[in-house]
């Protein structure tokens, strides 16, 4: 009787353990960035992509973690910012969007992203030499 509840004990710790991975663990997925929406404040921020080499779509909400662990994401206004300048200077460029997180549509459900991997030319502002003026 013990052992069974010991193994029972185990298949439920053993199923929580995977989904909570499966549900906050870092992904990586090769995206191209075809937008970038929302103002963070009365609409979510999302990014919208085309996984590379497909016509599949894929939706990220770029959201703050807070003190969720191991992220600690305070910036994503910031990853709003490179993830609009990569979707118009470099549109047909794959990068990498590192986040955490299931896509579940029918609970409207995205992934969170953390980061963005693109090529230095693509972050970096239109033109070097534009003045602001004041």
């Amino acid at each position: 009787m013990k052992n069974n509840m010991k193994l029972g004990l185990v298949i439920v710790l053993v199923v929580v353990v995977g989904f909570l991975y499966l549900r906050w663990g870092p992904k990586s997925w090769e995206v191209q960035i075809t937008g970038a929406t929302g103002d963070g404040r009365d609409v979510q921020y999302r990014i919208e992509t085309v996984k590379a080499g497909t016509a599949d779509t894929l939706i990220f909400r770029n959201e703050d973690a807070g003190f969720t662990p191991p992220y600690f994401k305070f910036d994503s206004a910031r990853l709003q910012s490179i993830a609009r300048r990569v979707g118009q200077a470099c549109p047909e460029k794959a990068v990498h969007i590192n986040g955490y997180g299931l896509r579940i549509p029918w609970l409207n459900m995205f992934p969170n992203a953390v980061s963005i991997n693109a090529p230095e030319r693509c972050r970096k502002a239109p033109t070097e030499n534009a003045a602001v003026h004041h």
